[in-house]
């Protein structure tokens, strides 16, 4: 990825970097933007985007396409303007495919009906791994750092949510719709009676 380098003398001095208020924000950007934003000459792994030295992002996207290694999840989001790799770090939990081992003695199995923290760990070790596979299709917000690795930029991402799916949101909005229609053709309705009586 060739990005043209910005001039030393239009780069701010880095001392002044922390008086921005975009500096220490996440910078709500387009995919397009964060591509050709140019990196500092004077400190790697900031950028400066319309003279705004930045170097956290956040992205909305759809999930396009993913991979999944021993150690992160690699999800390509699409905003509509390009696409972007998001790094997701696998948390230890997630790392262990087979789970914890299950001592087989009367005292790990705990009493009949009582608190076994080995199963709770298994439990709650599944709960989250379901929680963190993505779909493609799926909508994704994405926060973290920009970096370049390979030529190419990357977020490393320290939050992600997924927004809701799509049917569930037109069915709420049609819902919603429906019941200010019907209140405003009710409440319509007794303006009307209430002026037809006098």
């Amino acid at each position: 990825m060739q990005t043209a380098a910005m001039d030393p003398a239009e780069e701010p001095p880095s001392m002044l970097w922390g008086l921005d208020p975009i500096f220490s924000a996440f910078a709500r950007l387009y995919v397009r933007d964060i591509l050709q934003m140019t990196e500092s000459i004077q400190v790697p792994g900031i950028y400066f985007y319309n003279k705004h030295p930045i170097s956290k992002v956040d992205v909305l996207g759809t999930v396009v396409y993913k991979r999944e290694r021993d150690d992160f999840f690699c999800y390509g989001v699409d905003d509509g303007t390009g696409v972007i790799n998001c790094l997701c770090w696998k948390s230890d939990l997630l790392k262990e495919e087979g789970g914890p081992t299950k001592p087989k003695s009367k005292h790990s199995d705990g009493a009949q009906g009582g608190f076994n923290p080995v199963a709770e760990l298994e439990k709650l070790r599944q709960a989250q791994q379901s929680r963190c596979h993505l779909e493609i299709g799926e909508q994704l917000r994405v926060r973290g750092r920009v970096k370049t690795s390979r030529q190419q930029r990357e977020i490393m991402a320290s939050t992600f949510l997924t927004q809701t799916s799509a049917p569930s949101a037109r069915q709420q909005i049609s819902s919603g719709i429906s019941l200010s229609r019907s209140r405003w053709l009710s409440s319509d309705h007794m303006m009307f009676r209430t002026s037809c009586s006098r």
